[in-house]
């Protein structure tokens, strides 16, 4: 179809456009890294021993939360990978990136120097998070993965986590927000370009990993809802994600509506002004 072809140059494009995000991880395959002794998914670099044994400690835990929430086992084999050094996590990670405490590209979930040397309480939400992207990622190709907007992909990783990735803002403040009209906006339509269509609503301030945090939570708090308010439908939309069906049409025959409309319904739960 046009459109499949439309979306896999727009993918092509926004990869290029990262740099050598991609190119360089393709060239640093973590499998030859060390494995972590109780569970040979999880790989380090040298000197990184202890990050994989408290990776390699909580990650059946995290795995069993995604799969709860995303209503079956993880598909393909994926690895985790811990690093200490701050280049080598940007090389291998896809982004080309130190900044992200972790990123997910293909069959891998890397983990960051500034996650364990700094914010280890912060571990087990981000891995969580992290698996729940692996999780798509592990059945769907990568077309089918980008056809799903990013507030779906990001709020249904925040809601299996219990928050990672949104830790700096509460469900509160996030509500506040929403309900003040400074919010994400859902759109059924897909995109490739990650986070920079993740719309990050304005805050006071020009802080803007505060801002992403602020988006995260506001997506996980929509889809927390979604499946809240209608269980069928959610597990019906899953259903439909994974068998490849497209974001729009899918969302439309589970909710039998449509996402605007679905949207208005969440925000009009706001207190009168």
């Amino acid at each position: 179809m046009a459109s499949d072809r439309l979306a896999g140059l727009v993918i092509a494009i926004s990869s290029f456009l990262a740099g050598c995000g991609p190119i360089s991880a393709a060239l640093h395959d973590p499998r030859s890294l060390p494995a972590a002794p109780q569970d040979n998914r999880v790989h380090h670099e040298p000197g990184a021993e202890p990050y994989a044994q408290a990776v390699a400690a909580i990650l059946p835990a995290a795995m069993a939360k995604v799969e709860a929430t995303h209503g079956r086992p993880f598909g393909k084999p994926f690895v985790v990978v811990a690093y200490l050094n701050d280049d080598s996590y940007a090389a291998a990670n896809g982004r080309g990136d130190a900044n992200p405490r972790g990123v997910t590209f293909f069959d891998r979930v890397t983990l960051s120097p500034h996650l364990w040397r700094k914010e280890r309480e912060l571990l087990e939400a981000d891995l969580t998070h992290e698996l729940s992207h692996e999780h798509l990622s592990s059945r769907l190709s990568t077309l089918e993965y980008y056809r799903i907007p990013i507030w779906f992909t990001e709020g249904i990783a925040v809601m299996a986590s219990d928050g990672g990735g949104a830790q700096r803002v509460s469900e509160a403040e996030a509500q506040r927000a929403i309900c003040a009209g400074r919010s994400i906006e859902a759109s059924d339509s897909p995109n490739p370009f990650g986070n920079v269509s993740l719309k990050a609503p304005v805050i006071e301030g020009d802080d803007m990993r505060l801002r992403m945090h602020m988006a995260y939570r506001q997506a996980g708090l929509f889809v927390a809802w979604l499946r809240k308010s209608n269980p069928a439908a959610f597990r019906a939309l899953l259903d439909r994600i994974y068998e490849g069906e497209q974001f729009k049409p899918a969302f439309e025959a589970s909710y039998k509506s449509n996402v605007a409309l679905i949207w208005r319904e969440f925000v009009d739960r706001c207190p009168p002004a």
